[in-house]
């Protein structure tokens, strides 16, 4: 069996420092860690109201401000005299978002997205000068940036009507679907055989609550990152892990005895969380991943970041949707 203990103390620490940028000064050390609130269980879903269109975002202008152009007056500009973009992720969803511990750089998909709009704003070089990475775990991806503290975060984040009266999203980059990993070999194929069974999943996401939400009534075991979940399931603390397939796909890399069963279909849209209050921000990313999917820019970086994991050739890009 292959157990991924040490790269999740690794992990602790870093979520515990709360902020690093890519690559980590040597400088850096851990600071105190804060005092962790309790993990809660969520209760089951209530119904909502729609939202229309969950793709839906703000359109780009027609013509991007080049480096060192940006609007005068605008955040774009803030964030150019400012020097570097701030960027939330999670440490541990390989290949989306991780620290690789032998480099103390961040690696993945999401971070290759994240640089692209640094370098839109501050040209291609040094571009890892331009752009701070700070660890979140699940649950503080919509604070971060609700309440200022970050400009964005790319953090495998679900698009949700919840979380967008909460923030606004970027265009959609990438569609997944939520399935579940177990040990090879043991029988369960999907949620519904689990009911009764622990079932991991990270505290504050859509996965948790899909887990409280099953009919077959699994135990939801949540946690602060999603790298102790498959540390639970090694060690058999619990007999499965609910999250994004391709997060899974990063796990089960990590571990052959396990194996990605009950996977839906790709209709889970994950995109760029940013504060309502610099929607021209929102716009400016969007129009950055309009042209990295349209220059196949896209498809290097899945081809980079995700082939090896999925085994399967890259899709075409999601398709821009905007609501004005």
């Amino acid at each position: 069996m292959v157990v991924a203990v040490a790269g999740l103390f690794v992990i602790a620490a870093l979520t515990a420092c709360g902020t690093v940028s890519s690559p980590l000064p040597d400088a850096a050390r851990p600071m105190k860690a804060p005092t962790t609130p309790a993990l809660v269980v969520p209760g089951p879903s209530t119904a909502s109201p729609g939202c229309g269109d969950l793709t839906a975002s703000l359109r780009p202008p027609a013509v991007l401000p080049g480096p060192g152009a940006m609007p005068a007056g605008s955040y774009l500009e803030t964030i150019a005299k400012r020097g570097y973009l701030t960027v939330g992720v999670r440490p541990d969803t390989p290949p989306f978002d991780s620290l690789t511990p032998d480099t103390n750089q961040f690696e993945g998909f999401e971070i290759d997205i994240a640089k692209l709009v640094a370098a839109a704003i501050f040209g291609p070089v040094d571009v890892d000068k331009h752009v701070k990475f700070h660890t979140l775990t699940a649950a503080e991806r919509i604070s971060s940036v609700r309440s200022g503290k970050l400009d964005m975060t790319t953090a495998t984040i679900t698009v949700t009507c919840d979380r967008l009266t909460q923030v606004d999203f970027s265009s959609v980059y990438y569609l997944t679907s939520k399935a579940v990993l177990v040990q090879r070999g043991s029988g369960f194929r999907g949620l519904e055989d689990l009911g009764g069974r622990r079932v991991c999943a990270a505290s504050g996401t859509t996965s948790i609550q899909r887990v409280v939400d099953a009919p077959s009534h699994p135990v939801a075991v949540p946690v602060a990152n999603v790298a102790a979940c498959l540390v639970a399931l090694q060690n058999g603390s619990v007999d499965a892990v609910v999250n994004d397939e391709i997060v899974l796909a990063g796990m089960a890399a990590q571990d052959p005895e396990t194996e990605i069963v009950g996977q839906g279909p790709d209709d889970v849209p994950v995109a760029a969380a940013v504060s309502k209050a610099h929607p021209e921000l929102t716009r400016f990313i969007n129009g950055v991943l309009a042209a990295a999917a349209s220059d196949g820019t896209w498809t290097r970086i899945y081809n980079q970041r995700l082939l090896k994991d999925l085994h399967r050739p890259a899709p075409v890009p999601p398709a821009a949707r905007y609501r004005d």
